[in-house]
């Protein structure tokens, strides 16, 4: 049986290979600065039993947690090669590292905080002696949360350096944090930005909460500081969960660069017309692209000779990307109520033959 043509592995690109010295900083960065968080904030609910301290708390273990299942996908998905049960490789096991901490760490770290929070929140109620806050204790807290702020800001300062680093590098063109957010690929990225956002708005309600507290002598505002941090936790755990949901299912290219592959493939020298594109990002540098050109002549040759050059052309065209690629030669016919103008029936049965390529405007 004959073998397929064999693609560069993911590590041989020496463009991608460089990428890869930087690839997962804000990663690293972020669970540095979350596990001294979460020593800090346990500390500090210990000694003042705070219900915002306890969410917090809570919040940054689930941070620490989200970073080593992040780098332990990451490691699969570098370190595991393709197989016959895996053909395209182990790339998606990112996605699904990432699909995995939206789902269990965040929402389930969410209810917990929320639950604690609730019960605080009865208790206090139910009991007005409970409702005397210890400002002393409350002060202590109140320093924890800004020191923390400090370092989640800068694990957020790190990912939008990442993001950045990452829109030079594959001339996407400048855009905002949380757009870029939107378009990204990178499970990565998604996950850190979302966690840093979410930790700063958390500790915005813990501060809060207990800045409340310590002015109005109430405990009951250091509770619904905690609950706040929760739900906060909880809605950015549905977001994530989309997010990266949407990427393990398959994400196709973005339109800018689907625009490169249709102007390098429809610019290579014996292309006549681009019938069909269909891709999906298998991560954020892998893509598969499958392809269906008409060709200037229909012969087997120099139809291979042209798809040689179409994979070339789009490689040459976006050296930043892995790519996967597969072209099928064909041919338009008119149909018998068609005209030259519209697509008509492809020779040979294929299932692309109802899609037509996208065109951008």
């Amino acid at each position: 049986m004959a073998q397929p043509r064999h693609i560069p592995p993911k590590q041989d690109n020496p463009i991608v290979q460089e990428e890869r010295k930087h690839e997962g900083a804000a990663v690293k960065a972020a669970l540095a600065a979350n596990v001294g968080v979460a020593i800090a904030k346990l500390a500090a609910w210990a000694f003042t039993q705070s219900s915002a301290m306890l969410s917090e708390s809570v919040h940054s273990i689930a941070d620490c947690t989200n970073e080593i299942v992040l780098m332990a996908g990451g490691r699969v998905a570098r370190k595991k090669r393709k197989n016959p049960q895996h053909p395209f490789g182990w790339f998606r096991v990112k996605y699904l590292a990432s699909f995995v901490v939206a789902t269990l760490l965040f929402f389930v770290g969410g209810f917990f905080s929320t639950s604690e929070a609730v019960k605080k929140i009865t208790e206090v109620l139910s009991d007005q002696s409970a409702r005397v806050a210890n400002r002393g204790e409350l002060v202590v807290a109140l320093i924890v949360v800004v020191i923390s702020a400090c370092l989640e800001g800068y694990g957020l300062h790190q990912s939008v350096k990442e993001s950045n680093e990452r829109m030079r590098h594959t001339g996407m063109p400048h855009m905002g944090i949380y757009r870029f957010w939107r378009v990204t690929k990178s499970a990565d990225l998604a996950s850190v930005i979302m966690e840093d956002t979410l930790a700063l708005i958390g500790l915005v309600f813990a501060f809060l909460g207990i800045g409340l507290a310590i002015c109005t002598g109430d405990e009951l505002y250091d509770a619904l500081g905690g609950m706040f941090v929760g739900i906060v936790l909880i809605v950015g755990s549905l977001l994530l969960a989309y997010k990266t949901g949407s990427l393990l299912i398959g994400e196709s290219v973005s339109p800018l660069t689907q625009e490169r592959i249709i102007k390098a493939v429809e610019g290579t020298e014996g292309v006549e017309d681009l019938l069909n594109m269909q891709s999906v990002h298998m991560s954020e540098d892998n893509i598969l692209l499958c392809l269906k050109v008409q060709t200037s002549k229909f012969d087997r040759d120099y139809d291979v000779t042209t798809v040689n050059k179409i994979e070339d052309a789009v490689r040459t065209a976006m050296p930043w990307y892995n790519w996967e690629i597969y072209v099928e030669p064909d041919m338009m016919r008119e149909t018998q109520a068609g005209t030259p103008d519209e697509p008509g029936d492809l020779m040979g049965w294929s299932p692309w033959n109802s899609n037509l390529v996208p065109r951008i405007s």
